[in-house]
């Protein structure tokens, strides 16, 4: 299985896909802010992901061309890239996750949307999605509760640290 994650930040999201490849998986994360991409490093070498996890640091505009696909998933965040550009890099029947963009139509919540894609995934018989968007719910039910709950996780920076 090979990723791609636009905007890894400090690698939250980048652990989790992370902990979802197989031994000959590979995941490439960009990240514009080069201590945050650091930070990721850290986490993914302490996980030992280190070894099929790479962090690219640079603006995703200027270094979207110079990795080379198919990819089976794609997650982007918070980054205004060329759709098209983007969608080139995915492998036939390969799964885009736009986490910037309203879910659907409905406006989901990232748990309804991301239970609805492991949905899609089994009907197209793409099993080996499921423990990444597992791995995904997971992470940010974290982040959720780490945002809102009475007892934050320390170790998740709040917007009103800054």
């Amino acid at each position: 299985m090979r990723i791609l994650e636009i905007g890894a930040g400090r690698g939250d999201v980048t652990l989790a896909l992370a902990a979802t490849l197989p031994k000959d998986g590979l995941l490439i994360a960009m990240e514009v802010d080069p201590a945050a991409a650091a930070a990721a490093r850290d986490r993914l070498r302490s996980g030992g992901y280190d070894d099929r996890v790479s962090v690219i640091v640079g603006e995703p505009a200027r270094f979207l061309h110079k990795v080379r696909g198919p990819f089976d998933v794609i997650v982007q965040h918070q980054v205004d890239l060329p759709r098209d550009k983007v969608v080139a890099l995915l492998r036939p029947g390969g799964m885009l996750i736009d986490a910037d963009r309203k879910y659907s139509e409905e406006n989901m919540t990232i748990a309804e949307w991301l239970a609805q894609a492991k949905a899609d995934a089994e009907k197209r018989g793409l099993p080996e999605l499921i423990p990444m968007l597992e791995g995904l719910a997971q992470a940010s039910e974290r982040l959720r509760a780490a945002d809102w709950n009475e007892n934050p996780d320390k170790a998740t920076p709040r917007d009103d640290d800054q």
